[in-house]
């Protein structure tokens, strides 16, 4: 940051704003308004310099990162620094084979909550670690008595029992609000099981019923040639994202998607991936 900071670049400004003296104690009821005024100008001015914008103490302070405003990933949900705890994968074979808490391990991760799912990433790199998808057994327990960890909070899916250690029992409470009422507000959806036990509700006049109309009228049109499974057409009409459950950890990367195999490695799961990639 100092280094920076040094070779600023002369077109931007230098000079840091100034923050208001007057303690807050001393300032009466009646200019409670303009003091609101003059420290929402400093927070204003302070991320119009880059500089300032992009320094991880700014960011921790207003709580964004740089998965915060994308449009595709959905409204903006509280974020912050935690401690997550490893372990509580209900899939085998993701968990360490020791038992007790000498097996686990914690790890200082950044939280970003949003309407569909929770994901925690590495604070140094930004890069994403986990992603927890918000399911019909979406639940948060907090206490120690419910976590064993002290302020602990206990955040349960289909996949994965997440234990999170906060910095006091008032901590933990404001996470656990804050999650609840976010989850509930924007992805309600998401917490009850619906038709043909999907984990989505039915939404009208969307991409997905176009693309299953015309895998519907391409299998008829294949039917008695070549087999054309859903799958395979799904990620072939992907353009954007391919997003990857946990389930598909329980398969072999090199299953082939379809069959029988009769151009080598071209329909093998591994390979699409690498290509669409």
């Amino acid at each position: 940051h100092t280094v920076r900071r040094q070779s600023i670049k002369r077109g931007e400004p230098r000079q840091m704003p100034s923050l208001p003296h007057t303690a807050e104690s001393t300032v009466r009821e009646e200019h409670f308004s303009s003091r609101r005024k003059q420290l929402e100008d400093y927070l204003t001015n302070i991320l119009k310099m880059p500089m300032y914008r992009n320094y991880h103490g700014t960011m921790e302070f207003v709580a964004v990162s740089q998965l915060s405003f994308i449009h595709d990933l959905g409204p903006k949900g509280i974020e912050g620094f935690i401690m997550k705890r490893s372990g509580g994968h209900r899939i085998p074979g993701l968990n360490c084979c020791g038992q007790g808490r000498m097996c686990y391990r914690w790890s200082k991760r950044w939280l970003v909550v949003k309407d569909s799912f929770l994901m925690y990433m590495k604070p140094d790199s930004g890069a994403i670690s986990f992603v927890l998808l918000v399911d019909k057994e979406f639940n948060i327990k907090i206490g120690q008595r419910e976590t064993e960890t002290k302020y602990g909070l206990q955040i349960d899916n289909l996949s994965r029992s997440l234990i999170l250690k906060c910095n006091s029992y008032r901590h933990a409470q404001w996470w656990r609000q804050g999650i609840d009422e976010f989850i509930r507000k924007h992805g309600k959806d998401f917490l009850t099981e619906h038709r043909f036990g999907s984990y989505a509700a039915v939404q009208e006049n969307t991409l997905a019923k176009c693309l299953v109309s015309w895998v519907v009228e391409y299998e008829d049109e294949c039917a008695g040639h070549v087999p054309c499974p859903l799958p395979v057409l799904c990620l072939q009409a992907t353009s954007a994202v391919v997003f990857i459950h946990l389930y598909f950890l329980r398969l072999s990367p090199e299953i082939f998607m379809k069959r029988p195999v009769v151009e080598g490695n071209r329909w093998r799961l591994d390979c699409i991936l690498k290509r669409k990639a």
